[in-house]
């Protein structure tokens, strides 16, 4: 169900009014409009994700069995990487992440431009912004001086780092490097790290954008700027945000980390495929080769249901994985029973 082109994807959301807001669709029109952009995804491309799903299955085997030989090229990487001084520097991960964002988001732009991928867009027309050079500089601007504030002050700390060698950085008011590990992890610790990070943070993440969908100042201060997109649903729109949003992002995806104590070689990996998924959920294409089709069980949301949520605002504000989409859904369905059905 794609929403016509003239409607202005920035009007779904007016004031709010005795307590939902206005433009809000019930959850049984957003999931009717998830499921028949991302069914047709899936009937168009069947073949690709079952040729894909061998290929993943056939990469976990050989990992499996290569693991030692994966090891070495992992160990001789992370030798080049802790005594490179960019690496070192505190800034790395600020600086990385708006490296990786400016590259992957320039894949969508490229696919607007291709008639080919026309047929996978999520809406019939798309206008994409054409930001000058000052503008895009005061986008990485805004986005890296609070970080990079944050960088400067604060004493990154990881696992393998002995304790007195914090202690000797906490002395220092101002943080230059990061004490890094000397050894390396494991592929599997890898693995391990980036996957539960990325659970931990979606289900963070799904409790504050419910929060700040449900109450309409946190709405209007926080959050409306990002579904402020008349021109339609694009790449760039990844990172329209308010200070604000974009603090609890990048808090919340740390804290994860943090959690499952991953090493900085994870954290580094962690950063490609969050900015990757980010900018395909917000991309306006919905490919029939995309991460939600090829992970079966429709464990992974993915383009079509971010998109139904931008047009329709109600429901699926999980960035990544359904499940606690799918359950407040059907816990929602079933009926409530009081004393008069007893």
């Amino acid at each position: 169900m794609t929403p016509p082109a003239s409607e202005g994807i920035s009007t779904v959301f007016p004031p709010e009014t005795g307590g939902q807001f206005c433009g809000q669709r019930s959850s049984r029109e957003v999931s009717m409009a998830a499921a028949s952009t991302s069914g047709a995804g899936r009937s168009r491309g069947s073949g690709v994700i079952l040729v894909l799903r061998v290929l993943c299955v056939l990469t976990v085997i050989v990992c499996y069995f290569c693991q030692s030989s994966i090891q070495h090229y992992i160990d001789s990487l992370w030798i080049y990487l802790s005594h490179h001084a960019l690496y070192q520097t505190v800034y790395f991960e600020t600086w990385f992440v708006v490296f990786c964002y400016s590259l992957i988001a320039l894949v969508p732009e490229a696919m607007a431009k291709v008639s080919y991928f026309s047929q996978y867009r999520l809406e019939r027309s798309l206008v994409l912004p054409r930001p000058s050079i000052p503008e895009l500089m005061t986008e990485g601007t805004l986005y890296m001086l609070p970080l990079a504030a944050l960088d400067t002050v604060i004493v990154k700390r990881f696992p393998g780092v002995q304790e007195d060698v914090l202690e000797m950085k906490r002395l220092d008011w101002i943080q230059r490097t990061r004490a890094l590990p000397k050894s390396a992890p494991t592929l599997g610790q890898m693995v391990w790290q980036v996957a539960a990070a990325l659970i931990i943070y979606d289900a963070m993440f799904y409790v504050i954008h419910y929060s700040v969908h449900r109450n309409a100042f946190l709405y209007k201060t926080i959050h409306a700027h990002h579904h402020d997109h008349p021109g339609g649903l694009h790449g760039r729109v990844t990172n329209r945000l308010t200070v604000a949003e974009r603090l609890a992002l990048v808090l919340s995806a740390n804290f994860s980390l943090r959690l499952v104590s991953a090493h900085p070689l994870s954290r580094t990996v962690f950063i490609i495929v969050f900015i990757g998924l980010l900018v395909e959920n917000h991309a306006g294409f919905d490919l029939p080769w995309s991460y939600d089709k090829i992970i079966p069980f429709g464990v992974m949301g993915g383009a079509a249901r971010h998109h139904a949520h931008h047009v329709y605002g109600a429901r699926q504000y999980q960035p990544f994985f359904t499940y606690i989409d799918n359950y407040m859904e059907q816990s929602k369905q079933q009926p409530r029973v009081t004393h008069n059905n007893l």
